[in-house]
């Protein structure tokens, strides 16, 4: 940092240090881990040790690879960018959470508490009436009189009658029914944020159905008006928001594109020429395979090339993946003996197509990825149905493992299906921008995690925040953190980390003994406080990954997807056009060279249908040496021409 200083200025002139927005975080952490540092060393200065807080701001350190690594500073660049549109989204948001936040309170207030415990589990059906609907001291019989004495309670009540009363006079616990209420307005908002992420919005539902009135016991579906209440909530506040959100972030992606392309200059005629410059440069010749001189590989060759050989192929690989999803706990004898048969049926029958398909192409039979696929799988599975004859049943289970990789000759399936090879180009096409985003992710979750690990370390153990899902350590923070991504029980722990139990120690010290660190039976308990921080920290997690990081993600495959289907809409070189020229090129290149002569420009411009070539169309000599001049085709040795050549300068000439 004091070498760019000195080097680029600190922050008046131009190209300063601190007039990079990358700069003033590598600044802000800088500076925040060096006042800690200090805080560290003057430990006997107590004023000092309060600088010590600060020590949570060293997890921000990450953050300093972003301004290193160009694709992640594209995408925070992106997301800085749609901030404003965001903002206005969540404006909306908190709006529409105010709204139904006031009408929850006006009418829910105080309702979301229960009498509860082992006095109240202990009370009989007359007493558990009452308690809902309980009466005035002279409307009591005696038997309900007899329920209260001076040893009991203390005195009766002249004015109107409350469950909490009862159930606290009873000895029981007067308890919330859920951790979330609408008792005011904050508590409220913080509730319909949960309910937007759909997470455990039905018991909350289910909660306000029950309801009755402050201090009065909840009563099985009381009043079910509430339901269309949160249904309209869910439509509007999760289902709107959210697709607000990626409406937001889509918008704001397909601005920035148009702004960093570099095409926004350009007529669509000129970027249909692009595209079509661009298509022709991902194709290449291919080779005309010709059938062996032995007679067997002959037949090979005419069978294998069939169509129906191809379908029989296919059929085969469906059948035996549907019978190996047949197999199920408790199968009969019969049932295993006859998927095994036909298993076995399924490898002999990929395994002469092998052998078949290598006497036909020979050599050129590996030159195929899928049919390099096709043999290790084949040979795998005949090894491991050998070893299995003579193996102990732990064998029999690896070769059974390698046996089910067959069911991932079912992708061939894309070689005949236009709509899914689409899909699955329109993925590989959103790799790069989805490897940036998960970077950021896994970012985000190491800044959340080492955050995590120093606020919530030492809160005692509850339900939720157990042994599997707590922040003893950055690994299990990490897991437990990827797992609210998810939305799953986010809410819960949230409120678990943010309580405090009755006798719990703000700052325990570390003891190795104690439960979470220690998997013995007979651990110390967790003793430490909950800390409201939580209730910052996981909903700004929420805000970031579910709202923003994962919508992000929606975004770039939304946008791939789009952009594939507008390039196929609007291409000039369709891909048919492309495969069309190909075959041609490759009748008079067999062996897939790259060149052929000159004189093979006419028969190959008469074969190429238009707009690339001329099939159909008149063409007379001079017209077609016209056409040869104008595209100024390089001549090699052997006056031949070379196929990238050739199709560049065809499509330059569409």
């Amino acid at each position: 940092m004091a070498i760019k200083v000195v080097s680029l200025g600190f922050v008046m002139n131009d190209g300063a240090y601190l007039r990079s927005p990358w700069h003033v975080i590598d600044a802000f952490v800088a500076i925040s881990s060096t006042v800690v540092l200090f805080a560290q060393v003057s430990t006997a200065n107590g004023s000092i040790k309060a600088l010590l807080s600060l020590r949570d701001l060293r997890s921000l350190r990450p953050l300093r690879m972003i301004s290193r690594r160009p694709g992640l500073k594209l995408v925070v660049s992106a997301l800085v960018e749609s901030i404003p549109a965001v903002l206005n989204v969540v404006f909306l948001s908190m709006i529409l959470f105010l709204l139904f936040s006031i009408a929850a309170v006006n009418f829910l207030k105080g309702t979301f508490r229960a009498c509860s415990g082992d006095v109240f589990n202990a009370l009989s059906v007359d007493q558990k009436a009452f308690l809902v609907s309980p009466a005035p001291w002279d409307a009591l019989s005696e038997i309900q009189r007899s329920w209260f004495s001076s040893s009991v309670c203390e005195g009766f009540p002249t004015e109107e009658l409350t469950s909490q009363y009862v159930c606290e006079c009873w000895g029981a616990a007067w308890k919330p029914v859920l951790s979330k209420n609408f008792d005011n307005v904050g508590s409220a908002m913080l509730t319909f944020f949960i309910l937007s992420t759909s997470e455990n919005w039905s018991e909350i539902m289910k909660a306000a159905c029950d309801a009755t009135s402050p201090g009065m016991q909840p009563i099985v579906n009381h009043n079910e008006v509430w339901i269309v209440f949160y249904i309209a909530f869910m439509v509007v506040g999760s289902f709107f928001v959210m697709n607000v959100f990626v409406g937001v972030i889509i918008d704001n992606f397909n601005t920035m594109k148009a702004k960093l392309g570099g095409d926004f200059l350009l007529t669509p005629e000129q970027k249909k020429w692009m595209e079509a410059q661009k298509s022709a440069t991902r194709i290449g010749p291919i080779r005309i395979l010709k059938p062996p001189k032995q007679q067997l590989g002959r037949l090979c060759f005419t069978i294998v090339r069939t169509r129906h050989f191809e379908t029989f192929v296919m059929s085969c690989i469906l059948v035996n993946t549907l019978l190996m999803g047949a197999h199920h706990f408790g199968e009969s004898t019969q049932q295993l003996q006859a998927t095994t048969i036909v298993s076995d049926l399924s490898t002999s029958v990929f395994a002469v197509e092998a052998a078949m398909k290598l006497l036909a192409y020979g050599r050129a039979y590996l030159e195929d990825r899928w049919n390099q696929f096709d043999l290790v799988v084949v040979v795998a599975t005949l090894v491991g149905t050998i070893v299995q004859a003579f193996a102990s049943s732990s064998v029999w289970t690896f070769t059974m493992a390698v046996r089910l990789v067959r069911v991932a000759r079912i992708f061939r399936l894309v070689e005949s299906s236009s709509s899914i090879r689409a899909i699955l180009s329109t993925l590989y096409i959103s790799l790069p921008g989805l490897s940036n985003i998960t970077s950021i992710l896994v970012l985000i979750l190491f800044v959340y995690s080492t955050m995590g690990v120093h606020l919530f370390a030492k809160v005692a153990m509850t339900s939720n925040i157990d042994a599997h899902a707590n922040f003893q350590s950055f690994g299990r923070g990490f897991l437990f953190l990827l797992r609210a991504a998810t939305g799953e029980s986010w809410d819960h722990c949230m409120y678990d980390l943010a309580s405090s139990t009755p006798g719990c120690v703000s700052d325990p010290p570390y003891d190795p003994d104690m439960c979470g660190f220690s998997n013995s039976e007979d651990c110390k308990p967790l003793n430490g406080c909950g800390n409201p921080v939580a209730y910052v920290f996981f909903c700004s997690f929420t805000l970031i990954v579910a709202y923003v990081m994962l919508n992000l993600t929606v975004a770039v495959v939304l946008e791939s997807f789009a952009t594939s289907q507008e390039e196929e809409e609007e291409a000039i070189l369709v891909p048919e056009l492309l495969e069309g020229f190909q075959y041609k090129w490759a009748e008079l290149d067999p062996t897939a060279t790259g060149f052929i002569r000159a004189d093979k420009m006419l028969p190959l411009v008469h074969a190429v249908m238009p707009p690339l070539g001329w099939c159909g169309i008149p063409l007379t000599m001079p017209h077609f040496l016209r056409y040869m001049r104008a595209l100024q085709l390089p001549l090699y040795e052997g006056e031949v021409v070379h196929f990238r050549d050739v199709i560049l300068a065809m499509t330059r000439e569409m």
